[in-house]
């Protein structure tokens, strides 16, 4: 069945990080979803699902309430590793899960690992912010981000960290995961269940030690494309 929102995006055409993730979660009847890294609500409170859960160790508004006025949606003020470590139902599954947390590598490769756990077999993970447009974005440290700026007298506010490695580390530990990169937003990965036979060999420590300058160099391995070539493919994958 194809629908007429499959209709390819041209690259310029950006989408937002909730157009995104509303886009994935019609794909299921019931939706169920996952967002790691909450803060004000901004994107949670846009896409639409019948089951919705907040993570985020200091919500930035009233949660208590929002759960309250909100049948169907958790609000859980933890960490992501508490919230996988004791929060989450050992059994329970989510068919969209965005991973928007402490924007460092080690941090996200955690909650990836975590949520294939209770992802569904035909689920989706987004990873936000693996594409950072300026070195200073890449920085792994947020306090160091703000001294660079302020010595550069820059008024960039666009901090990403090194989440970009954990794209490098799927490529070359995942061969059971597809991915795609979003290319006409700010950088999105998307990744799913289906088997690759391409595998890039390197080691962990080669991943920790990327910089900005061989991510611009290597670009090929975010697998950029339109998010309106990705969605089709991922619903072929999946059959959905």
């Amino acid at each position: 069945m194809t629908e007429p929102q499959d209709a390819p995006f041209k690259v310029r055409q950006n989408i937002s990080r909730a157009a995104v993730l509303s886009r994935l979660t019609s794909l299921y009847p019931e939706a169920r979803y996952l967002e790691i890294g909450v803060c004000e609500g901004a994107t949670f409170d846009r896409v639409p699902a019948a089951r919705k859960v907040a993570v985020d160790p200091e919500f930035r508004f009233d949660h208590v309430a929002m759960q309250r006025d909100n049948p169907g949606t958790e609000y859980h003020q933890v960490t992501s590793d508490d919230y996988f470590a004791s929060a989450v139902g050992e059994d329970e599954q989510f068919d969209v899960i965005y991973l928007d947390g402490l924007h460092v590598y080690e941090q996200t490769l955690r909650d990836l690992m975590n949520a294939l756990d209770h992802l569904q077999p035909q689920g989706v993970i987004v990873i936000d912010d693996t594409r950072p447009p300026t070195y200073l974005a890449s920085l792994p440290d947020r306090d160091n981000f703000f001294t660079v700026r302020s010595w550069l007298k820059s008024t960039d506010q666009r901090w990403m960290g090194d989440v970009f490695k954990l794209v490098y580390f799927i490529d070359t530990f995942c061969p059971g995961l597809s991915f795609s990169t979003i290319a006409n937003n700010h950088g999105q990965t998307v990744v799913w269940r289906k088997r690759r036979t391409e595998v890039t060999q390197r080691t962990l420590g080669e991943i920790a030690a990327l910089t900005f300058e061989q991510l611009v160099l290597t670009e090929d391995v975010l697998r950029l494309a339109p998010f309106g070539k990705i969605r089709p493919r991922l619903r072929a994958d999946l059959g959905l």
